[in-house]
């Protein structure tokens, strides 16, 4: 099976329309996704994790305090998950709820590793980055240890200070802001990122517990998240047409047929277009995608002609390209690469 680009991997828009939200500059926080400032408000379509994490670092370089993330992360608690929210809200118990996030969250955040387990008088939430966040890692699993806090604080009531989060990362600079947002002790330098709470707090009913939205949301999250193989689906796609373009950059091939594709995920191109109609998408509109975003990342670089980069993409001309690239932008490409030049200065 071909090995899964975890920032080629497809996520819910939702946290990418919150962060433009958040900081209420959605143009500087998009540069270089392929997403214009005046789309992502009503972005209807998933975002890939490097895109996702390009917001972040984005957001980081205009962020008006060093603890934003936080609030950001707050903001979310146990909401704005889809189903997710729907199911661990409406939980029978603590440790439910908790296991129903864990088991389904991973659909929505795949750049993390996620686990729950007993350890000793004690459960362990940990999550394990997937990727190398760089300048941003921390925000990675800061944001859900605060989301998994806010979870526990709302269904459990009076103080968590028993609990505590365990963060790997060393201790920043802002390290004593923590205390604004977290209900328990945050422990740098740990061997892990979890959230730890007492075992029996698992026990704890929840007061908004409500069987038939249980049951509903269950189902809709198993719906959603299918089979491993309809779950790779989307993000193997897109990471085998990623990868003939960059081929074809260095003078091999391009964009491989839908019959090629499914050969290689072994199945038949009948198959893979009813995987991806069930996805909401199509084969051209994924090498469209493909290439917006590849355009993007490549007019980041000032050394490269507009030509050079049309004839990377599999234009037959850089007129095809700019009329190409308008029409899914509204601007040509020159008028991007300005722009990028200007937020960089900003």
């Amino acid at each position: 099976m071909l090995a899964i680009d975890v920032e080629r991997c497809v996520m819910p828009n939702t946290y990418a329309k919150q962060l433009a939200q958040e900081l209420g500059r959605p143009t500087p926080i998009v540069a270089g996704t392929g997403i214009g400032p005046d789309e992502i408000e009503h972005y209807s379509r998933p975002i890939t994790v490097q895109q996702h994490l390009r917001m972040l670092r984005n957001a980081q370089a205009i962020a008006p305090t060093p603890d934003w993330y936080l609030k950001w992360g707050q903001r979310m608690g146990e909401h704005f998950h889809g189903p997710v929210s729907m199911a661990w809200m409406s939980a029978p118990t603590l440790g439910e709820g908790f296991d129903i996030f864990l088991k389904y969250i991973p659909s929505r955040v795949p750049y993390l590793a996620w686990k729950g387990y007993l350890e000793g008088t004690s459960f362990v939430a940990e999550v394990a980055p997937l990727v190398d966040g760089g300048a941003v890692g921390h925000m990675l699993v800061e944001v859900p240890m605060l989301v998994m806090h806010e979870y526990a604080r709302t269904i459990r009531p009076g103080s968590i200070a028993e609990a505590r989060i365990e963060l790997a990362h060393p201790a920043p600079a802002h390290a004593a802001l923590y205390a604004k947002w977290f209900g328990c002790p945050v422990v740098f330098g740990a061997s892990r990122n979890a959230l730890v709470f007492p075992r029996h707090w698992r026990d704890m009913p929840n007061v908004g517990h409500d069987e038939a939205i249980w049951e509903a949301a269950c189902n809709r999250c198993r719906a959603l998240c299918g089979t491993p193989e309809e779950r790779d689906t989307l993000t193997l796609v897109r990471q085998i047409v990623f990868d003939g373009i960059e081929q074809h950059a260095h003078g091999e091939g391009f964009a491989p047929s839908l019959e090629s594709v499914a050969a290689r995920l072994h199945c038949s191109p009948r198959t893979l277009i009813r995987r991806l109609k069930a996805l909401s998408t199509s084969y051209h509109e994924v090498v469209d995608k493909v290439k917006k975003q590849r355009a993007c990342e490549l007019l980041g670089n000032e050394q490269l002609r507009i030509r050079e980069i049309a004839d990377a993409l599999g234009y037959g001309d850089a007129g095809g390209f700019v009329r190409s690239f308008k029409r899914c932008l509204g601007v040509t490409p020159g008028q991007y690469r300005e722009q990028m030049v200007k937020q960089a200065l900003v």
